[in-house]
């Protein structure tokens, strides 16, 4: 997959890093969503984070990363930890990451749902549009489900 250069954009006013950043607002618009670019910038002892976008739906923050299509795998978990230093300042935000496919929406990958509690056991994912969703086992999610998976099935044994 070709990596396209971003190229700095303006929409509405607003000077955007990229044009899948400009594209990405410009859907936010269509479907009327309430939304800020790049509004805070957050730090922790681990590392700093600015957000593309901070939407405001039903009284909760919502922040997004848009990454383009060329992002690798790898390169998926990193930048899931590298958000989470929103939690430090406002616990109660939701973090999505967004593989964004310039023009298409309908074909876009957004990371949602990225762990808070313990007892969350999966980021989820889902394409936009589809009604599809599935687990992301990154994060060492997956470790540590299968962990407490066989923690719950020794104690039903004992049980028995």
């Amino acid at each position: 997959m070709t990596e396209i250069k971003a190229r700095t954009t303006m929409y509405k006013g607003i000077r955007m890093r990229s044009r899948l950043e400009a594209d990405f607002a410009s859907f936010l618009d269509r479907v009327d969503a309430e939304w800020e670019y790049e509004p805070v910038c957050f730090a922790g002892p681990d590392g700093q984070w600015l957000p593309d976008f901070r939407v405001l739906s039903n009284g909760k923050r919502i922040y997004f990363e848009i990454k383009s299509e060329s992002l690798s795998d790898d390169a998926i978990d990193p930048t899931l930890e590298r958000m989470t230093v929103v939690w430090l300042t406002e616990p109660d935000a939701i973090l999505h990451l967004t593989i964004w496919r310039f023009g298409e929406p309908e074909r876009s990958v957004s990371f949602m749902g990225i762990p808070r509690e313990p007892d969350d056991d999966f980021t989820w994912w889902y394409a936009e549009g589809s009604g599809s969703a599935w687990a992301w086992p990154g994060m060492g999610q997956l470790e540590e489900c299968v962990e407490r998976a066989r923690q719950e099935d020794d104690a039903a044994r004992e049980i028995q």
